[in-house]
């Protein structure tokens, strides 16, 4: 879920970038700072329709490289369902447009990785089931 979260940013960072880097030398400078969201999202990782924490971040990363953002996108089929899709676009003058689609989603599973940004999350899913643990999904 992160990586695919992880290119549309990076490709928002890399298309409003000076043209005289080069691809490798645009990665190295937002490598940081991408790692960052990366570890972020995967300390809070959130259930399908409650992703509102995962949506905030993406679009006001979005609107910091100059994209024009629409949040709250969607429709589920049950009305009491708040939608958290995000859109950006990134206006380049007349020509082709690029869609890249990705899911906010992921499940809060309790990681026994040791790494300081594992999740630690749990969540109650449509249920009322608690989630993050073995067997709740």
């Amino acid at each position: 879920m992160t990586i695919r979260l992880l290119l549309p940013l990076s490709l928002a960072v890399a298309l409003t970038s000076f043209a005289q880097q080069t691809p490798q030398q645009i990665a190295d400078a937002e490598l940081p700072s991408l790692l960052n969201i990366y570890k972020d999202i995967h300390t809070h990782p959130e259930l399908s329709t409650q992703e509102q924490r995962t949506s905030g971040l993406l679009a006001k990363e979005l609107k910091a490289v100059g994209c024009d953002v629409t949040e709250n996108v969607g429709k589920y089929e049950s009305a009491d369902q708040k939608c958290y899709g995000v859109v950006g676009l990134m206006k380049n003058g007349d020509g082709p447009v690029v869609l890249v689609r990705t899911d906010l989603d992921a499940l809060p599973v309790q990681e026994e990785t040791g790494l300081p940004y594992a999740s630690k999350v749990t969540a109650k899913n449509e249920k009322g089931e608690r989630a993050g643990r073995a067997g709740a999904y």
